[in-house]
């Protein structure tokens, strides 16, 4: 199957699975915050201290959530956000 002009141009982003090779993703997560002022400069705090994280990798052989997806991996972690959290 040729690969089509939308696909060289680099205009969607390579999503596969190659064999055998980690693949590392970055995600950014908004997660909600309150601006603070303390001694007359602003501070974020955030507004709860820990975030559960929960990450499904699922094969779906029809391209839809259909009945048919397959789970490969599950897992759940919970993050505490005042040692494990960094401003940027």
């Amino acid at each position: 199957m040729g690969r089509g002009p939308y696909e060289k141009s680099g205009l969607l982003a390579e999503t596969s699975l190659p064999p055998m090779k980690h693949v590392h993703e970055k995600f950014e997560i908004i997660y909600p915050h309150a601006v603070v002022v303390k001694d007359g400069k602003k501070q974020h705090e955030l507004i709860n201290d820990e975030l559960v994280v929960s990450v499904k990798l699922l094969y779906l052989p029809f391209g839809e959530m259909d009945g048919y997806e397959v789970l490969w991996f599950e897992e759940e972690k919970k993050i505490d956000l005042k040692t494990e959290w960094v401003w940027r």
